[in-house]
């Protein structure tokens, strides 16, 4: 049956008001403030930034700074989902995927180009391989160091102390005072309480021609 001239289907009005809100929803809320502060030059404006963030939701501990660029995406204003403890630092490019909650411990210290992902998909049929999507919290200990470029998946809780190499891609639990490197990330070697365990700062960020065993 068709629409009479001039008369909107059943049902549309509704429909366009629920997504006009949903879309505008971040614009009227403290989420903005996250977008301000992601616009400020990355090499510049820790304290502003961090500042920011705050009052937009993020719980952010004393001493802790945002060094550089934080991206936080997810519906509405997700930045209430994401807690960060004391004396932490984000060096930059920091992408948080908020459909459930992250919480970051202190002394913790994230690379450039960190990825954490609270949210992913079941695996659908084959016309449509991304399917049902869920959502995992993530929970990353006091004193873990994540290198540059990692990237941690939903329902991953990163133990106290360990380290996460550049580039890996953490799909499951770390162990505390751990190593892990590779795609998917695996234990690489325990690491006792001094951290001089044979695994140097530029063995983990750097090219091997730029490493300090290379010069």
């Amino acid at each position: 049956m068709s629409t009479p001239p001039g008369k909107k289907p059943a049902g549309l009005l509704p429909r366009l008001i629920r997504v006009a809100r949903e879309e505008v929803e971040p614009l009227l809320s403290r989420r903005v403030l996250a977008d301000v502060a992601t616009s400020l030059p990355g090499v510049a404006f820790a304290g502003t930034r961090t500042v920011l963030f705050r009052a937009a939701g993020v719980h952010i501990g004393p001493q802790s700074r945002i060094q550089g660029t934080m991206r936080i995406t997810g519906l509405g204003n997700a930045c209430g989902l994401l807690t960060i403890g004391t004396d932490t630092i984000v060096t930059g490019g920091l992408h948080v995927d908020l459909g459930a909650p992250i919480r970051i411990g202190s002394g913790v210290r994230i690379g450039h180009d960190v990825s954490l992902l609270t949210i992913s998909h079941e695996f659908g049929a084959e016309r449509f391989r991304a399917g049902t999507s869920y959502c995992g919290e993530i929970v990353i200990e006091d004193g873990c160091w994540l290198a540059s470029r990692c990237m941690v998946l939903p329902g991953v809780t990163i133990g106290q102390g360990a380290v996460v190499a550049a580039g890996a891609v953490v799909t499951r639990d770390v162990p505390p005072n751990t190593l892990v490197a590779g795609v998917p990330a695996r234990v690489v070697r325990e690491l006792g309480p001094n951290g001089k365990d044979g695994v140097e700062a530029a063995d983990l960020e750097a090219p091997p021609s730029y490493s300090r065993k290379a010069r």
